[in-house]
């Protein structure tokens, strides 16, 4: 009898401990149980299509376990307008949306993500001050004026042409290796808070000065800029 009690306890232990573990990692990040509302329906259908979600009812989906799984999302020339319901999936390390009519994107919440692709993408809001792990951007043909990089204090490439952006302030970037600011509105760049810099592309831009320090200056940095540009050595 008391045999029989002994592995009866037993086996409730066990029973609790097991109720009681959670994952850990990246499986604990995403639930696909939740429904998420995805209101565009090209991005809707594609989600779908690709078997990384199902339909639950009208705009709403739920992540399949191979959209949970997903940590590369490409969904580039879909004719899609909005990614709004990406939170679908928060596991994500990389975005490709490139060539798509999308004027808005909030990543927000990714807070995983560390590589953004968006080449001819027409862009008037980006947010994604969220996402701290940010390696990786480029965007081009956006309508941006402005772009702030005090997020993404481990940016090493930020890549973003034929568009508007006047200034770009370097300082909360001391990791950035490339530069890529071809066909903007920008005049003048202080490169010196980027001491790991090897390449600069500034062509057809209305640049004048450029700021290095003397380590730069001397070093095998790659510059592709008019003549007509001043270099300063601080």
């Amino acid at each position: 009898m008391k045999t029989h009690r002994l592995l009866a306890l037993l086996s409730l232990v066990l029973l609790v401990g097991c109720g009681a573990s959670r994952p850990t990692g990246k499986e604990a990040i995403c639930d696909c149980q939740r429904e998420v509302r995805v209101p565009d329906k090209a991005f809707r259908s594609w989600l779908v299509d690709k078997g990384y979600a199902v339909k639950i009812h009208g705009k709403w989906l739920r992540a399949t376990a191979e959209g949970c799984a997903l940590t590369a999302l490409e969904c580039y020339g879909q004719d899609i307008h909005s990614l709004e319901g990406i939170e679908l999936f928060p596991q994500l390390e990389q975005i490709t949306c490139s060539d798509n009519p999308i004027e808005k994107l909030n990543l927000n919440v990714l807070p995983h993500l560390e590589r953004l692709y968006g080449l001819n993408l027409p862009l008037r809001r980006l947010e994604m001050d969220n996402c701290r792990h940010m390696k990786h951007i480029e965007l081009s043909y956006t309508h941006l004026d402005a772009f702030s990089l005090a997020a993404f204090p481990e940016l090493e490439f930020f890549f973003c042409i034929f568009s508007p952006i006047a200034t770009l302030d370097l300082t909360p970037c001391p990791t950035l290796k490339s530069l890529y600011i071809r066909a903007t509105q920008i005049r003048e760049v202080d490169l010196r808070p980027c001491p790991g810099l090897l390449e600069l592309h500034a062509l057809d831009s209305p640049l004048q000065l450029i700021t290095v320090t003397e380590e730069q200056y001397n070093s095998n940095m790659k510059v592709s800029v008019a003549d007509t540009v001043r270099i300063e050595v601080r």
